[in-house]
């Protein structure tokens, strides 16, 4: 077997596939119901939005960009689009019992907005208020939405709970220390909060990007995916039932994290 990321190859020989649990993976679903994309005005969260409401999948879309969100809501009419500042976690309950009032089918809540400051720790000009704001948009905020929309989700006869998470999440970036720790976060909540449902209609997935070619990645790294491949991805590995969603190159994590750790974390600490 054969893992490949950005620039570097490693062979494994005589290996095995890494199993999966029952608590894992679920049965294959023929539709998805209506779906909130957070951070929908770009990248992969834009992808995702298009990509769903082209497959004939109800989608609210949030974003902080109200001019980006009605050229979003223009270009398709499934997809509906509120103006709502993650960084704000303290409106997000609020905000969240108005979207359940007024759209009752939805039934899917994509994590997927996120922030990174491509620093390091003792750069002067990084101060607690961006490292606050990084935490908040992509680790509290999160947790914070799933929280308030979980007694509308556990009503339904299916639900999902989809976390856009990162390789990054499993071994640090040099200049990244606090984008990896929310990752690393999100990955941790995602493990917890489907041990907590397992039983429930509430399906918990994670979804772990490799170097996608977003906004946030201008100049950075070689050998990335489009934003509507990795949209491609995690929507089928939602449709397949999967529990986990190795999209891209991220599938060559499990296998680097086993086999070649050192060499794991070389690659990702170049980012």
């Amino acid at each position: 077997m054969t893992a490949w990321w950005g620039g570097s190859t490693v062979r494994f020989m005589n290996t095995k596939p890494l199993q999966h649990s029952a608590l894992q993976d679920a049965k294959p679903q023929s539709a998805l119901p209506r779906t909130l994309v957070t951070g929908a005005t770009a990248g992969i969260g834009q992808a995702l939005a298009l990509q769903l409401a082209q497959a004939g999948v109800p989608v609210l879309a949030l974003g902080r960009n109200a001019q980006r969100l009605q050229a979003l809501q223009d270009s398709h009419a499934l997809i509906a689009t509120v103006v709502c500042d993650l960084a704000d976690v303290a409106s997000l309950p609020a905000q969240a019992a108005q979207w359940v009032t007024r759209y009752p089918d939805l039934a899917c809540v994509i994590h997927n907005a996120g922030v990174q400051d491509n620093v390091r720790m003792d750069d002067a000009g990084y101060d607690a208020d961006q490292l606050r704001t990084e935490v908040d948009i992509n680790l509290v905020a999160p947790m914070v939405l799933t929280q308030a929309l979980l007694p509308h989700l556990q009503s339904k006869q299916q639900a999902w709970v989809v976390n856009i998470t990162s390789g990054l999440g499993f071994v640090p970036k040099r200049t990244s220390a606090v984008y990896s720790a929310t990752k690393a976060g999100l990955h941790l909540f995602s493990e917890g909060l489907r041990v907590q449902l397992q039983g429930s209609s509430v399906r918990v997935v994670e979804a772990v990007m490799p170097l996608v070619d977003t906004a946030m990645t201008q100049g950075r790294g070689t050998g990335k995916i489009s934003p509507a491949q990795a949209a491609s991805e995690v929507i089928a590995g939602l449709h397949k039932g999967h529990a986990t969603v190795w999209v891209g190159k991220a599938r060559a994590v499990p296998l680097l994290q086993r086999f070649a750790p050192r060499v794991l974390a070389r690659i990702m600490q170049r980012g």
